[in-house]
């Protein structure tokens, strides 16, 4: 019986030793499961926080896509306006340099019409002179006649 009471025993110290490991297999299993369940939960959070940071670098892209692109026009926007004042200022130096030419023109067609004038001027007094001068010698030569006849009689 001792042989019976200790086979007894040691399968009760056996069941008290499974229910232990099985109690602490549990306990294992469930520290397992909620460590399994932690690391999805902070893969989860990591997953989201990258796929926040990828949404964010996206969002911050794309705003400075949009900048650039604004940016771009603005500064197409200038060129082009300056390429306008430049062509008006061309035109508007071409029409002052014909409006220019035009008076210059005008000056020297005015200035032809006066030299002309003033030689066909200078030609008629100088015509005028010699007829004078002519009509001059022919009254001294009358005169100087009419003296000697004058002066004949008399002497």
């Amino acid at each position: 019986m001792w042989y019976n009471g200790q086979v007894v025993a040691a399968q009760e110290s056996l069941q008290q030793a499974l229910i232990s490991a099985n109690g602490e297999i549990q306990q294992l299993k469930n520290t397992i499961t909620s460590m399994r369940e932690q690391l999805e939960s902070v893969r989860f959070g990591e997953q989201q926080k990258a796929q926040q940071a990828i949404g964010a670098a996206n969002d911050e892209a794309a705003q400075l896509r949009s900048a650039i692109a604004n940016m771009r026009d603005q500064m197409e926007r200038i060129r082009a306006e300056e390429q306008k004042k430049a062509q008006l200022a061309l035109v508007s130096a071409a029409e002052e340099i014909a409006q220019l030419k035009a008076t210059v023109q005008a000056l020297r067609d005015e200035m032809e019409r006066q030299k002309t004038r003033f030689e066909d001027a200078i030609q008629e007094m100088q015509g005028a002179s010699r007829a004078e001068t002519k009509q001059l010698q022919l009254t001294i030569v009358e005169l100087r006649d009419q003296m000697e006849s004058l002066n004949g009689r008399a002497g």
